[in-house]
């Protein structure tokens, strides 16, 4: 594993790989900085999970994997584009956020953190309680109000804490509130090993398909994006590959916070806000700015959809067989309003199981597929 250190994207400071705080001291957002001199590609298959890939992730001295990552890729032709499907919510807790949930918990792990705490619509609140049960440390998961049943039993089921805080925003702003010297906020909004995790969805690509012109992918703390960015960015630095992929973010109605700030925007007629795209229902993004960089740098933009076009992305994924929910049909449905621009090889990851709405008659996917 490779040598860091942790920065700040705004002052510059560097700190220690001790430091436990989810931000700089100026209160900005920090990264982690891989010593990528001296390293080359090597994936060790004897590994589990993302830590096949240990040569280009921090070096630390503890690690919990469930198995993360190697999800497969799935190709087909739509309507003459070629299009790679990749199956994150086969995931081990149904979301690409294992991913980053396997690093920031060995972190805290190695810090011999003994309660973290997190804000989350449900994905990443199942993930980090999963990952924290594994390591033996107490999880507390703030989470909106409405959050889909099934993602809040399974939060529970792993014996994490659940605390309900009326919207998506407001979960962020509690959880902060909440903070002592006896906790860690683990936060994936903020938090800099996240994104080391989920950097290993563009090696994976890499290792599979080499190359890809876009990505397209849904867009709320940035995790999954940035991920990406900094993935391929470091490839190319290892001189593996020549270009990064176009990126496209896609946001929902109501929430599309970067529309201000990437230049380019394709947008669907918005009469109201997402309530099917719960997962990206956040319009307090501490990484806004870098996202909105990563999409502009890469040559990409971003797609607004709502909800008619999500449930009819929504309807079409089930028909080819994928088990998915409504914000990973939120990228199928940019994809078809894009799709005659679009050129050369399309990724999309399709990021969260629709295994986890499936309930009575007010789950979403009951509505969506038998309410009528």
């Amino acid at each position: 594993m490779a040598d860091y250190v942790v920065r700040c994207r705004v002052c510059g400071r560097t700190y220690g790989r001790e430091y436990k705080f989810f931000r700089c001291l100026c209160g900005g957002v920090l990264e982690v900085l891989v010593d990528l001199g001296g390293v080359s590609w090597g994936v060790d298959e004897g590994a589990l999970g993302i830590f096949r890939y240990s040569t280009l992730l921090p070096s630390l001295s503890r690690y919990v994997s469930l198995g993360e990552g190697r999800t497969p890729t799935i190709k087909k032709f739509i309507d003459g584009v070629e299009v790679y499907f990749k199956l994150e919510y086969l995931n081990p807790t149904g979301s690409f956020k294992d991913r980053g949930s396997a690093l920031a918990v060995s972190k805290a792990f190695e810090l011999d953190v003994t309660e973290v705490l997190e804000d989350s619509s449900g994905n990443t609140g199942i993930s980090i309680a999963a990952y924290a049960a594994c390591a033996g440390i107490k999880a507390r998961i703030y989470v909106p109000s409405d959050i889909p049943v099934g993602k809040y039993v399974l939060i529970k089921s792993f014996g994490a804490e659940v605390i309900k805080a009326g919207s998506r925003d407001d979960a962020s702003r509690k959880v902060l509130m909440d903070l002592s010297e006896g906790n860690y906020y683990i936060g994936h909004t903020w938090n800099p090993y996240f994104i080391e995790g989920t950097k290993t969805i563009a090696f994976e690509v890499y290792e599979y398909l080499r190359s890809v012109d876009y990505i397209i992918t849904p867009v709320a703390s940035g995790t999954l994006l940035l991920g990406f960015w900094k993935g391929f960015n470091e490839l190319l630095k290892l001189g593996l590959t020549t270009s990064t992929p176009k990126l496209v973010g896609v946001q929902a109605c109501g929430y599309d916070s970067l529309s201000s700030s990437v230049g380019r925007v394709v947008r669907s007629e918005c009469r109201e806000g997402t309530v099917l795209a719960d997962a990206i229902r956040l319009t307090n993004v501490p990484r806004l700015p870098y996202i909105a960089e990563a999409i502009v740098r890469s040559g990409g933009y971003l797609v607004v959809v709502n909800d008619d076009l999500i449930v009819d992305a929504l309807k079409d994924l089930f028909r080819m067989g994928f088990t998915v929910e409504p914000t990973s049909a939120a990228a199928y449905a940019a994809f078809k309003l894009i799709k005659k621009e679009l050129s050369g090889r399309v990724l999309i990851p399709l990021t969260g199981s629709g295994l986890k709405y499936v309930g009575g008659v007010e789950s979403p996917l009951y509505k969506v597929f038998l309410g009528g």
